[in-house]
């Protein structure tokens, strides 16, 4: 029997955006996704479904979240993760699934995430909506064993004769679960989930620290300069109690940094993620309570001691180490703008510099400034009228 577009919006597109069981089939074709994108239209009540559960989603983000209707390019999209996710059966060699056939398979998941690229905001939270879920995707393996032999099933349940008088027939029920890694994280998958990703910078920018195609910030720098796309990558980073799950996004977003000033970056972007990470260490900072009647933050303590420095997540002492190093090339991304009209606010700040510092070292601090001065444009200190001094830029138009 052939399948519909209502199958697939009803058993693959809803649970996928909404969670619960996916049902994926035999692979789809270029021809099949055509026809399901001329017969789109009749699947009325799952795209309702699914519309609906992307509502939901963009409302733990944003205030009013738009209007969606789920189109081509959502279902090209989520044609490439069910592709993909075929593939990840380990029983696929034995449904006759030839070498040749299964790059077929690959090559048409590669040629459904190839959607162009956008700043849409609309377009943006459409894809982060259907794509929310990518990095938690899983399937329960359970292997049967029983008094004359065994057998395991993949993402299936096993028929319940096999599940008979256990005790007189000594079974046995052993459950797994395959997660992200076994199932997208293979090298064969990695170029689909990099252009997935690439298609929805967001997605990336909220799931960043977890296992996934390392981030370019060249990608995703642009959704930093709206502020409410930005505070909630700002609040998913720093989600947690742990110390080192707390640092886990902001290190593995300073190593994209690090890349960044690698490559010859736009200085615009660069100073837009710059101050991003700055903003994410004031976060920090300033969540910790009472703990400055120490002197020192319990936070700093635990991810920066001398005794772990060798088990530091890349791009850890970057993140921290980032606002010391601005305060040497460009005062006015060291710290976001009106910090210092609060005095206890400002002591604390400058108590987390101090602890930072002493534990990142000099060399470090002074290694990063001058990757910077590579990129940002200097800034001259020039006397105002009222005999303060003003930050000005060396390329300012002297006219003003």
């Amino acid at each position: 029997m052939a399948r519909t577009v209502v199958d697939f919006m009803s058993n693959f597109v809803v649970p996928l955006v909404a969670g619960g069981k996916l049902n994926v089939g035999r692979p789809i074709d270029h021809n099949e996704l055509r026809t399901f994108e001329d017969n789109l239209g009749h699947a009325t009540v799952p795209l309702i479904e699914v519309d609906e559960a992307r509502a939901v989603v963009l409302s733990q983000l944003i205030v009013r979240p738009p209007a969606l209707v789920f189109d081509s390019d959502e279902l090209h999209l989520a044609a490439a993760i069910h592709n993909l996710l075929f593939l990840a059966h380990p029983r696929t060699d034995s449904w006759m699934i030839t070498e040749s056939g299964q790059r077929k398979v690959l090559d048409s998941a590669i040629a459904f995430a190839a959607r162009p690229m956008t700043n849409n905001r609309t377009r943006l939270l459409a894809r982060h909506a259907l794509l929310h879920n990518l990095f938690d995707v899983s399937r329960t393996d359970v292997k049967i064993t029983w008094w004359t032999g065994s057998s395991e099933f993949h993402g299936q349940r096993p028929p319940g004769r096999l599940l008979r008088w256990k005790s007189v027939r000594n079974v046995r029920e052993e459950f797994t679960i395959a997660s992200y890694e076994v199932l997208l994280g293979t090298i064969e998958a990695s170029p689909v989930v990099a252009s997935l990703l690439r298609r929805s910078p967001l997605t990336h920018l909220l799931s960043v620290g977890r296992n996934g195609p390392p981030l370019h910030w060249e990608d995703a720098a642009y959704l930093l300069r709206d502020p409410e796309l930005s505070r909630a990558v700002a609040y998913r980073a720093i989600d947690g109690t742990d110390p080192h799950v707390i640092v886990a996004a902001p290190a593995a977003l300073a190593a994209a940094f690090e890349q960044m000033l690698s490559r010859a970056p736009v200085e615009a972007d660069l100073r837009v993620v710059a101050a991003f990470l700055v903003y994410l260490n004031v976060l920090l900072a300033l969540g910790e309570s009472r703990w400055r009647d120490s002197k020192k933050s319990p936070l700093l303590s635990a991810v920066l001691s001398p005794a772990k420095a060798g088990q530091r997540p890349r791009g850890l002492a970057t993140f921290f180490a980032l606002p010391n190093s601005l305060a040497t090339v460009d005062p006015r991304l060291a710290e976001p703008p009106g910090l210092r009209a609060e005095i206890e606010l400002a002591t604390e700040w400058d108590l987390h510099r101090k602890q930072v510092a002493a534990a990142v070292g000099e060399a470090v601090i002074e290694t990063l400034s001058g990757r910077l001065r590579q990129h940002l444009t200097p800034v001259l200190e020039s006397p105002s009228r009222d005999g303060q001094h003003s930050k000005l830029s060396e390329n300012a138009d002297s006219a003003n």
